[in-house]
């Protein structure tokens, strides 16, 4: 008898243990890192930073009552992969939390990365970009996520490549299938917005590869779609 007494009584704190675990985990609030250049900061074709997608996902997970924080201090134009690797590996302190890239990260629920359009652009403003300078960009972009998973169990979302002026198709067509793999092989999650991006209404002028607020909302709706 006194087995099946502590048989009962195992198993009715296990019970107890459950609905605590569940009870603490589904009001956990979420803690939100982005990542990127200055398409993810809101740069406009006007050299000045604009709302971003950062700013709708923010008003939206706060209207939830779901955020506890969003940090998008590592968005900012001209931010290239080497140097956000580099930034990883010296540890840097973001000044408004006195906290690491690496502690931001390890406590990230959600992380957006969303860098390397901007880079690319630049790069194709000057030359046809070749095969082993995609390569070379494709290799530092999954070391970067390689980086980032050592330290973070967050659900990450990595933000597609699109056409415009200055980047082709067939590249941009390269650099999504690539990615898109290398979410499959690190169970991340890929939003191809490509096709989005064809609505000129979402940009300034035809040279303007920044898109504008109505194309940031467009993209929140997809981001929060998407997870």
């Amino acid at each position: 008898m006194r087995r099946k007494y502590k048989l009962i009584i195992i198993i009715f704190l296990s019970i107890v243990l459950a609905y605590f675990i569940y009870f603490f985990n589904k009001d956990e609030k979420l803690n939100i890192v982005s990542l990127g250049d200055g398409i993810s900061s809101g740069e406009t074709f006007y050299n000045i930073d604009g709302i971003s997608y950062n700013n709708y996902l923010k008003e939206y997970f706060e209207g939830k009552n779901i955020l506890k924080s969003y940090n998008s201090n590592f968005s900012y134009k001209n931010y290239k992969i080497e140097e956000m690797l580099k930034d990883l590996n010296n540890n840097i302190i973001d000044k408004n939390s006195d906290l690491t890239i690496k502690q931001i990260l390890h406590k990230a629920n959600l992380i957006i990365i969303n860098i390397g359009e901007e880079e690319l652009v630049k790069m194709a403003m000057t030359n046809d970009l070749t095969k082993e300078e995609l390569e070379k960009f494709l290799n530092s972009y999954e070391m970067l996520i390689q980086e980032i998973k050592k330290v973070s169990e967050a659900k990450i979302v990595l933000i597609g490549f699109y056409e415009n002026k200055y980047l082709n198709k067939s590249n941009v067509i390269i650099l999504n299938s690539e990615i898109s793999n290398m979410a499959l092989k690190y169970n991340l999650i890929f939003i191809n917005v490509i096709d989005l991006m064809l609505n000129k209404e979402y940009f300034a002028n035809e040279d303007s590869f920044y898109y504008n607020y109505l194309g940031h909302k467009e993209l929140a709706e997809v981001i929060i779609h998407s997870i």
